[in-house]
């Protein structure tokens, strides 16, 4: 009797102690989560692997940004301020998300975004759910969605003729003891067999189980409440049943656990049956080729647990102390309008406003002051506005747009092509999108800097004509006051400009309506202490070149 009630009291003790762990584990998560909550992460990013998910779904799309476009707007530092997901499954459909701007005037997830800003304890309640997709393991799981797992060897059918040739010996050998001589030759090759086949379990090692863990959140994700529920889901699990149950016939073990000898011994001859019957080859074929055949429902509890995550991304991002808004959406027009729009990743940027209205945009002004910093603002937040439905402005209208750019080109000597080359590609492929039928946002910062004044000028007006053709909505920057007047039944023409005080420059970064009156490049020069010789004949040689109307007064 009393060491029945010793083992009961040790059990009751170890449960009290498990519990108090749990109780301890769960506490620091949820710590985690709200210290993370409205704040960027401080972890860094393996693009290689969030990137994953984009690159194996080929499904069409409505645009996709070029990487031209992603090079120009920093996408991969705009994404990491971004990113507020919980779960590596939530990390890579965002990041796929923001890769493609959709055409859609209505963000389908807005519900679950207020839900999320409102209710923390649920929120809270499921980021305890997608936490557990929080593995590194778990960027594997989009490499199930690749339309061939593995490649059955031309002789595996014969592998059914051995099996039965290894149970029929096995059977006789009973009352011919004998024959276990003759089991010698094929249970040794299906031991070889069996760990031959270690090297094609190995590529799943990460990604079965984290897809069985995927499962498992989708199923209770998905009785959380009427926001949440999709019969869709609840038909995509119950499509995986078998994989569930087939897969704890392979062993993913990597060595490391720790067991007992009992265990162990156990594993051993488990390991042996499985080798000699070959069940851990002819369960992972079967298994990758289930799963090929069922891809739509693993693409399906991944959009639905990652869209879940994206959401308590967005809700993160706009309890945020930096100033959001939800944008508006017009028919297709040349029309555009920002109220206090602002850079994210530029610490107390300056705000700006802009019109668009049957006119594009041209904008003239020094270096330093403000230009390419104002076309990448406009260039982020129409691609925020078509992708998280959030903007970093008061105010944010536009018709849905296709973002192109060209606004940081690299002199790519490695591979033989010059400036002007590279601008010419880029601005080619620019022109292939004019005739199709959606409507372009065009963001240019200078056009053909890379060749002679007079053919750089002809060209530009060429092709800024050209590209605002139909609807479609061009801002470029530019040095040449020339394409002012050539343009000006075309664009508008804006400015920034910058002041000398006490031999100081000063930029306040604002964009003005109408043409720029100064001129400051060499006043730079001398406040760059430039040779006073220097500074002497540049101005003089202004002076002619405009008095000879070489150069248009400006």
């Amino acid at each position: 009797m009393e060491y029945l009630i010793f083992g009961l009291t040790g059990f009751i003790i170890a449960i009290l102690v498990i519990h108090h762990v749990n109780k301890g584990r769960t506490k620091k998560k949820i710590e985690e989560i709200r210290t993370g909550w409205s704040n960027p992460k401080k972890e860094s990013f393996d693009f290689d692997s969030i990137s994953k998910y984009a690159d194996t779904i080929k499904e069409s799309k409505f645009h996709r940004l070029t990487n031209q476009t992603i090079e120009d707007i920093d996408f991969y530092g705009l994404f990491a301020f971004i990113d507020r997901t919980t779960s590596k499954v939530g990390q890579q459909f965002l990041y796929k998300k923001l890769l493609e701007p959709t055409s859609n005037t209505t963000d389908q997830s807005e519900g679950l975004i207020s839900l999320f800003s409102t209710d923390k304890q649920l929120r809270e309640e499921v980021q305890l759910e997608l936490i557990k997709l929080n593995n590194n393991g778990a960027y594997n799981i989009s490499s199930l969605l690749k339309d061939k797992l593995l490649e059955k060897p031309k002789w595996f059918n014969l592998l059914i003729l051995d099996i039965t040739i290894v149970a029929g010996l096995m059977a006789l050998s009973f009352k011919f003891p004998v024959l276990v001589i003759a089991l010698i030759v094929p249970v040794t090759l299906n031991m070889f067999l069996h760990y031959w086949n270690k090297n094609n379990t190995f590529q799943f090692l990460k990604s079965f189980p984290q897809l069985n863990n995927l499962i498992n959140v989708s199923k209770v994700l998905v009785k959380k409440g009427d926001q949440f529920y999709d019969k869709s889901i609840e038909d995509g699990v119950l499509n995986l049943k078998s994989f569930q149950q087939k897969i704890a016939l392979i062993n993913f073990d990597n060595g490391t656990g720790i067991q007992s000898e009992l265990s162990q011994l156990g594993t051993y001859l488990t390991e042996l049956i499985k080798a000699i019957f070959l069940i851990e080859v002819f369960t992972l074929f079967r298994l990758t080729k289930e799963l090929e055949n069922k891809k739509a429902s693993i693409q399906l509890l991944f959009d639905y647990v990652g869209g879940i995550d994206s959401s308590i991304s967005v809700a993160s991002l706009r309890a945020g102390n930096i100033k959001t808004c939800i944008p508006t959406f017009v028919s297709c027009s040349k029309e555009f309008h920002a109220k206090g729009i602002f850079h994210p990743l530029i610490e107390d940027c300056v705000k700006n406003d802009l019109l668009i209205n049957g006119k594009s945009i041209l904008i003239t002004g020094s270096n330093m002051s403000g230009k390419s910093t104002f076309l990448r603002t406009l260039a982020i937040n129409s691609l925020l506005a078509q992708t998280i439905y959030t903007c970093f402005a008061d105010e944010f209208t536009s018709p849905i747009l296709k973002q192109f750019s060209s606004i940081r080109i690299d002199d790519n000597l490695f591979d033989g092509k010059s400036y002007y080359f590279q601008e010419v590609n880029i601005m080619g492929s620019l022109l292939e999108q004019v005739e199709s039928p959606h409507q372009n946002l065009f963001i240019l910062d200078e056009v053909f800097i890379g060749t002679n004044t007079i053919e750089r000028i002809a060209s530009a007006k060429a092709i800024l004509s050209y590209l605002n053709r139909k609807e479609n909505i061009v801002v470029v920057s530019t040095h040449d006051i020339e394409l002012a007047d050539m343009l000006d039944n075309e664009y508008d023409l804006y400015h920034f400009t910058e002041t000398v005080e006490n031999n100081e420059l000063h930029f306040d970064h604002r964009i003005k309506a109408g043409q720029l009156r100064t001129r400051n490049a060499i006043k730079i020069l001398e406040l760059s202490n430039y040779p006073v010789d220097v500074i002497s004949e540049a101005r003089q040689i202004t002076t002619t070149l405009r008095t000879t109307k070489i150069l248009s007064e400006g």
